[in-house]
């Protein structure tokens, strides 16, 4: 008699199904294609991102282009607001920073007059249940100390949540942001200078070449084109977080929850970047 069958019905009709779908799992994760799925390489913004970190990591003495425009900050309540823009393509960029009475925060940069307003329905759900209000802190708990330091204009955003204080230090040039909890650094932004923002645009009226090299206007994989009329549209940020060693997220398929390293990592660690959906073609 074999160990199934000494079970009773039920137990064993579970477990025949459990085998069943383990078998049938291993089948889908051995059929996956994977040259249905683009990499870094051949996507276009993911290669102008990373050639864009790359460059600015071997030359860590190089700034960021990006700065805050001068007399553009305000705190208005929870919220901070500024202007920022690129040193040579200068579009305003609008920068707002709200900060909830929890210690969170939110991060919000959208183009001050964009040919097209880009979707932006996510904070309506995010943070919150659909129709209710967020917990931002008090106005009347929060200040802002304006000061120049070794040259550079900063603007700390100070306030606090029983004995827990929070703190953000903004500097304007080049623009970065830390974020502090009882006076200690805990995440950075932009403190390598590798934030960038690529703006809606119109198309060149000279004809363009055939092959779009960078892939800013048009890109093809296998069979399948994707057009782009309003130019690239993509963002990309470096978030440091300090004195952490691992940092927890929405994992691809069956990887462990801690996020691994997608560049240099050594043993174990991935060469390709984490997509928010598995079947993310373009």
């Amino acid at each position: 008699m074999n160990a199934i069958s000494k079970l009773p019905g039920r137990s064993a009709a579970l477990l025949c199904l459990a085998a069943i779908a383990s078998v049938m799992f291993a089948q889908v994760c051995l059929a996956v294609k994977h040259e249905d799925f683009k990499t870094c390489e051949q996507s276009a913004f993911c290669n102008r991102h990373r050639t864009f970190a790359d460059n600015m990591l071997k030359q860590p003495q190089t700034a960021s282009p990006y700065s805050v425009i001068k007399n553009s900050v305000s705190l208005n309540g929870h919220v901070l607001t500024a202007a920022v823009e690129h040193s040579v393509e200068k579009v305003p960029l609008n920068f707002e920073l709200s900060f909830l009475d929890s210690g969170a925060l939110r991060v919000r940069v959208q183009e001050e007059a964009p040919l097209k307003p880009r979707f932006d329905e996510t904070q309506k759900v995010v943070l919150r249940d659909e129709g209710s209000s967020l917990p931002y802190v008090s106005p009347e708990s929060i200040k802002m100390v304006s000061d120049t330091t070794d040259g550079v204009d900063t603007h700390t955003i100070s306030y606090a949540n029983g004995n827990t204080s929070f703190s953000v230090r903004m500097a304007e040039n080049p623009w970065s942001l830390e974020y502090l909890v009882d006076g200690k650094p805990a995440i950075q932004l932009n403190s390598k200078g590798l934030f960038r923002f690529e703006h809606l645009r119109e198309k060149p009226a000279e004809e363009q070449p055939a092959e779009d090299a960078s892939g800013e206007w048009e890109e093809k994989f296998r069979t399948w084109t994707d057009t782009k009329p309003r130019g690239p549209e993509s963002f990309g940020m470096d978030i440091c977080f300090n004195g952490f060693e691992h940092v927890y997220g929405i994992p691809e398929h069956t990887s462990p929850l801690s996020l691994k390293e997608t560049r240099g990592g050594g043993k174990g660690a991935y060469d390709q970047p984490y997509r928010l959906y598995n079947l993310d073609v373009f």
